[in-house]
């Protein structure tokens, strides 16, 4: 997950005025962002849990991999289009319409949760994202806290216009 994360932030380099990203209050390691998608609460969670859909809405996922499903918990690898590989556990709630996934193989304790509520508009979802990504150990001598805050910010942006940009097409 941290090799996407610095993907992301060598990719994705420009800002959406209809995207907002912000540092937790709660917790330094957790990066917010709201925007606000054209589709039904229920339609946009039902797609985010298809990960089969995951490279339409998220284009640096090439493949997807799931390896078990029962329930409300997966267990799904993610081919990247440079070939690394992130091993994702999901464990998502339906009745809080939230996506909530970590990584189970990094150098890094990374988690993310992605939450669809009604936006104010009817037909409309206010996506809520957040990241929270620390790194321990011998790789946290090598990555700054701030690289770090950097690379969660262009994960949580990045993720959000994805989803915007997906929404709007389908």
């Amino acid at each position: 997950m941290l090799r996407s994360l610095v993907l992301v932030c060598i990719l994705s380099t420009s800002a959406s005025a209809d995207v907002r990203v912000y540092e937790s209050k709660e917790d330094h390691s957790i990066t917010e962002g709201d925007t606000v998608i054209d589709a039904d609460p229920d339609v946009a969670y039902d797609t985010a849990i298809d990960y089969m859909k995951w490279p339409a809405i998220f284009p640096d996922i090439k493949k997807v991999i799931v390896t078990k499903h029962k329930g409300d918990d997966a267990r799904v690898t993610f081919v990247h289009a440079d070939g690394n590989k992130d091993n994702v556990h999901f464990h998502n709630t339906p009745i809080a319409r939230m996506v909530w996934f970590e990584d189970t193989g990094g150098k890094a304790e990374v988690w993310a949760e992605i939450v669809f509520v009604p936006g104010d508009k009817a037909g409309t979802t206010r996506v809520h994202s957040r990241v929270y990504a620390n790194v321990h150990g011998v790789t946290g001598l090598f990555v700054s806290a701030d690289r770090v805050k950097n690379l969660r910010s262009q994960r949580v942006r990045s993720d959000l216009q994805n989803l915007r940009s997906y929404f709007s097409k389908h």
